[in-house]
């Protein structure tokens, strides 16, 4: 048997040789999920020695990760804006970007929380990472988060248990809002938006997640040009959508948004990368 120390040393060695990002970090995440243990816990077990079980489920791990699958998938679990949930492949894997739709969701529930109460919809709702975050942040909201198919609505199901905001969270089996039974304050939703022709090209992680979850058609916008024409008696007339997007959708999805709810105020944020992210239509400040 090996020091733990090494085992690590060799891991990242390994994971490197398969030119896989951020392998020390990988190499770690991998062992305190064997181990255990909390992160910060694993450098006073430097001269601990894996048992035999340990050192078999790492060649287990290691043997799916160099198929490039991803980590999240091996793991069983995602941490998404503090909050740790279950994947599978069958939904996607909640990425940090997507944190900024809880924050901006949660921002603008200030302002159009009517008297405490509060509709949101989030259709397509996959592992129910946001819908989650915002029924633990917003416990007199209502929400309804949907999802059309039977592998990620299991997920959901799972997560919305686990972390027991079932009766904040009604989880709908349809098409995107059709089935959200009252008209919402705020629609929030991650909906694929990647072009049918850039998806040979993602990384090899992200072609092991659902395509229906990622691809958007032609220019990316199929499933978000639908949502909206749904919008247009699921919302509010005080309403609010908030979208993840590519930055190079801003200019059509506008010209979309004015055509469905003319006078809109349009506002797009940012992300971390500076990059257009999250594309608002807010009728609360329609121009007359």
């Amino acid at each position: 048997m090996v020091a733990l120390r090494v085992v690590i040393r060799q891991t990242q060695e390994t994971l490197e040789s398969a030119s896989i990002p951020d392998a020390r970090l990988e190499a770690e995440i991998l062992l305190i999920n064997i181990l255990q243990v909390p992160r910060h816990r694993i450098y006073a077990f430097q001269e601990q020695e894996l048992t035999s079980p340990q050192e078999n489920l790492l060649a287990q791990c290691l043997e799916r990760r160099l198929k490039r699958e991803p980590l999240a998938y091996i793991l069983g679990h995602k941490e998404f804006y503090g909050v740790d949930l279950a994947v599978r492949p069958g939904a996607l894997i909640p990425r940090p970007e997507t944190e900024l739709l809880v924050e901006q969701t949660l921002f603008l529930s200030l302002i159009h929380m009517d008297g405490g109460q509060m509709v949101i919809a989030e259709p397509g709702t996959g592992s129910g990472a946001i819908s989650i975050n915002l029924a633990i942040h917003l416990p007199m909201a209502r929400i309804y988060a949907t999802e059309l198919y039977q592998e990620a609505i299991e997920v959901a199901h799972y997560n919305i248990n686990r972390h027991n905001v079932a009766d904040r969270v009604t989880l709908l089996q349809g098409d995107l809002l059709e089935p959200v039974p009252e008209m919402a304050d705020i629609i929030v939703a991650n909906l694929p938006y990647i072009s049918t022709d850039a998806m040979p090209n993602l990384q090899p992680e992200v072609q092991w997640e659902p395509r229906e979850a990622l691809d958007g058609g032609v220019d990316g916008l199929d499933i978000i040009r639908r949502m909206m024409h749904q919008a247009q008696s699921k919302l509010k007339q005080s309403g609010v959508i908030i979208l993840e997007i590519d930055p190079g959708q801003v200019q059509p999805l506008e010209e979309l948004a004015l055509e469905i709810f003319p006078g809109a105020n349009i506002s797009v944020e940012q992300d971390l990368a500076r990059l257009d992210r999250m594309f608002i239509v807010d009728l609360s400040r329609s121009e007359d």
